[in-house]
């Protein structure tokens, strides 16, 4: 696998490999789909929109010289479609019978984007054959469930009908391929469905073209009427519960940004990636990029990997591998060299350790429990005695010798698991106590493989708070614990991991803490803890 177009890339963005792994598990997890613009056309010989608006323009004699004088007046590309479109209904002859005029004017008026769109547009495989990374994102599409795509042209969905053509259905080379500018109301296993939210107007002439095309401010307007509606609801809910790469954007359509900040708020965890073209080396300068950067993260959870054709190539390149290809590839890139991150949520009892995996579902989260406890983990722990403590034990260390096989085998991507297999010290009354479970950790839990190390998120809350959680899940202070013993926990966890990143959820609301949580894993150094060698202090 030749990467080289991605060093210069990895040197403007260190953790670029980093954003590949997350990306690669969630395309894994079947939780990754594609949002495309017209940026991936445009290196097909596709107008853009102002180059759209003046083919369409040289269509009524004398609209080019107003349009321009339009655009220089700053009206938006949506209005100048209004005032285009007003000129060429206008100027359609009168129909027989009348009742057939406004079918015929949508019906030529699709004729003359779809000349404008393809009139410079090689064929498809020529298109292939030529543009920088389209082969590389249509072998991409077939590895997800859905495209959302903001083009009118179909140059991605004929590429891979293209493929499927070549292929049985449900091969190897991908899933099958479905165009539609409707929402579809589910997803169909070994399909790729590419949706196009604007519209479509097909190349081959006959194919079906859709009813509208959202090209006019007055078809923008009536498309905003709509919402929320059956496409809104479907977009926000694809939005909130799975990853987007954006391709070929530059942020300019409002619906995709609004999209992006209800997924922001409601999901604060959930970043999505663009990908920003830039056309060469040193296009954009280091701080203007930081710029770009920054505000796309706070406005809308976006990060943003700035990318030449070229290394757009490779990216894509890279995602497409197999699992070991992949790891192989992107364990020797940049400077933490790995595709494994692992980290552990620890903290005392009811701090919110619980909530914020729930909120980190974006990535891979491993429960408390691989399976439901034995009613005696319930007990208050004055009514426990040896018999229901065995029960407990075996059942303790039979979790944690299943958690760390899992932690161990786990694939490319980031990881975490609520708690550590070390927290069972903060329970201990004594050092003999502490001796006895270091024995036991040796004897069941590593005897095989050692304890797979991973970086500590401690979350912590004042005592008294944690009082009042337990009291609300119907924990008195007499049985769960009172204000020392949470202080004492909390102090003890501490000593056992020095944990380098602490967050209070006193401080923070779930939803911020779980947007710092995964920016730190995503942005910062990876300071994993080896666990192992703790096990020593204790024996």
């Amino acid at each position: 696998m030749m990467v080289s177009n991605l060093h210069a890339a990895i040197a403007r963005q260190p953790r670029l490999p980093r954003f590949l792994c997350h990306l690669y598990q969630r395309l894994r997890l079947q939780r990754l789909n594609l949002v495309t613009g017209a940026g991936i056309s445009i290196d097909a010989k596709v107008p853009g929109w102002q180059d759209l608006l003046k083919r369409l323009a040289e269509i009524q004699g004398g609209l080019p010289d107003d349009l321009a004088a339009h655009v220089a007046a700053g009206l938006q590309p949506e209005y100048l479609g209004q005032i285009i479109y007003h000129r060429f209904r206008g100027a359609c002859p009168v129909t027989e019978p009348a009742e057939l005029r406004s079918a015929t004017v949508e019906y030529e008026w699709g004729d003359a984007i779809h000349k404008a769109i393809y009139e410079k547009v090689p064929q498809t495989i020529a298109v292939i054959q030529t543009h920088p990374y389209l082969a590389q994102l249509r072998d991409l599409s077939r590895k997800v469930s859905l495209v959302i795509n903001f083009n009118f042209d179909d140059l991605l969905a004929d590429a891979i009908g293209e493929q499927v053509k070549q292929s049985a259905f449900g091969s190897e080379s991908g899933n099958a391929l479905s165009v539609t500018w409707q929402p579809p109301l589910t997803d169909r296993g070994n399909l790729t469905t590419v949706y196009h939210v604007n519209g479509i107007l097909p190349r081959a002439s006959l194919k079906k073209r859709s009813p509208q095309l959202i090209f006019t401010e007055d078809s923008f307007a009536d498309a905003r009427a709509r919402s929320p509606g059956v496409s809104s609801e479907y977009l926000f809910l694809r939005f909130v519960q799975n990853t987007m790469l954006l391709i070929g954007h530059s942020l300019a359509d409002s619906s995709l940004k609004n999209y992006l900040r209800l997924n922001r708020d409601k999901s604060p965890a959930n970043h999505h990636y663009m990908i920003y073209w830039i056309k060469e080396e040193g296009a954009l300068s280091e701080a203007r990029r930081q710029d770009i950067f920054e505000a796309n993260l706070e406005l809308y959870n976006l990060v943003t990997i700035f990318l030449t054709s070229a290394e757009i190539g490779d990216f894509l390149e890279i995602l497409n591998l197999d699992e070991r290809g992949f790891s192989e590839t992107v364990e020797t890139l940049g400077e933490d060299r790995r595709s494994r991150y692992h980290y552990y949520i620890v903290g005392p009892v009811a701090s919110g350790k619980s909530t914020l995996l729930e909120h980190l579902r974006c990535f891979h989260t491993h429960e408390e429990w691989t399976r439901p406890p034995p009613r005696e983990m319930y007990m208050a722990s004055s009514k426990i005695g040896e018999e229901q403590q065995a029960i407990i034990d075996q059942f303790i260390y039979s979790e944690l010798k299943e958690k760390n096989r899992r932690m161990h085998a786990a694939t490319a991507g980031l990881h975490f698991m609520d708690r550590a297999p070390l927290d069972l010290y903060a329970f201990s009354k004594s050092d003999d106590e502490n001796k006895i479970k270091s024995h036991a950790l040796r004897d069941l839990v590593t005897r095989d493989q050692p304890l797979q190390k991973g970086e500590i998120i401690f979350i912590e809350a004042d005592s008294k708070t944690l009082v009042k959680r337990n009291m609300a899940r119907g924990r008195p202070p007499e049985e769960a614990g009172k204000q020392p013993y949470f202080d004492a926990q909390t102090m003890t966890l501490k000593t056992i991991y020095n944990p380098s990143f602490v967050l209070s959820t006193d401080e923070n609301s779930p939803g911020d803490i779980a947007r710092k949580v995964a920016r730190h894993v995503l942005f910062e150094e990876y300071e994993p803890t080896e666990l192992n060698t703790i096990i020593a202090r204790y024996e």
